[in-house]
């Protein structure tokens, strides 16, 4: 029973403001070790349900947050600038072989939602994301390129509007809820050690129902559209360069493709793209 973990950071418990979470703030070091404490717990919780191998995805900005030293000894890490980022490792075309099931930690709502803490889609760029016409943030957009190569999503743990959102898209997931939404910048985080318990017991249960069977792929009939409302139309001019982008609106890039792979590729680029304007890629 091989497992993929992708871990980012704004949904880890104890973080519920952007500013931790980047390189240069005095408290992300701190931010870390809560990131690297949910990791373990849900790397744990796997093996404790049967995982025969995890493999851990650091997904978070240029994807190089978490100690090695720190992690469980028993997991492997992918760290640094992936050409695949979230998914580098998860299987088909971005390495790693086949797996069984995902567990995504650490995880937060999509670009443009209401109430989410610290919501935003794979940059600060985009200001709405959709998959097929719906909503979706990076959980769904993840899940959807993991399906294609048949890995199901089994566990999404982050704040309580993510909760909502994964049920939208992946209703058969353990879903995890180590904080509770104030605002964009605030949030009522449960102590460190009970979002940890909550994580290790769901990904037990996530290995577990995948290895019954219980689980599915998210898996979407073609052709897959993938749309991003960009904060300016500079960025949405560079978006749009990607092959097979086009643009719409003020500010908005189309990407349309046959499978969810092309598209996603489409999606990646674009975003990396509209990062050159006004900020580093990511």
């Amino acid at each position: 029973m091989r497992v993929y973990l992708s871990v980012d950071m704004e949904g880890i418990g104890g973080i519920s403001h952007p500013a931790p979470t980047e390189r240069i703030d005095q408290g992300y070091p701190s931010a870390v070790a809560l990131m690297v404490g949910e990791a373990n717990a849900a790397i744990g919780g796997a093996f404790d349900g049967g995982a025969s191998e995890v493999v851990v995805n650091d997904s978070h900005g240029s994807m190089f947050n978490l100690d090695p030293a720190d992690l469980d000894p028993r997991a492997t890490l992918i760290q640094g600038q992936k050409p695949w980022s979230m998914v580098q490792g998860g299987g088909g075309e971005a390495g790693g072989g086949s797996f069984e099931v995902a567990l995504f930690v650490g995880y937060h709502t999509r670009a443009g939602h209401p109430s989410g803490v610290i919501a935003h889609t794979y940059s600060g760029a985009p200001t709405l994301t959709t998959l097929n016409g719906r909503p979706v943030g990076e959980s769904g957009i993840n899940a959807v390129v993991l399906g294609a190569w048949g890995v199901p999503v089994g566990l999404v743990s982050g704040d309580d509007a993510l909760a909502d959102e994964t049920a939208a898209w992946l209703p058969w997931a353990e879903r995890v809820v180590v904080k509770r939404v104030v605002s964009r910048g605030a949030a009522a985080s449960v102590h460190p050690s009970l979002a940890r318990d909550l994580i290790r017991e769901a990904a037990q249960r996530a290995v577990r129902r995948a290895a019954a069977g219980e689980l599915r792929p998210l898996v979407l009939d073609g052709p897959i559209t993938i749309e991003v409302e960009y904060r300016n139309g500079g960025q949405a001019d560079h978006a749009a360069v990607a092959p097979g982008a086009e643009r719409y609106g003020d500010r908005g890039v189309r990407i349309e493709a046959g499978d969810p792979i092309t598209a996603y590729r489409g999606f990646l680029a674009g975003i990396r793209l509209a990062g050159l304007v006004d900020a580093p890629v990511r």
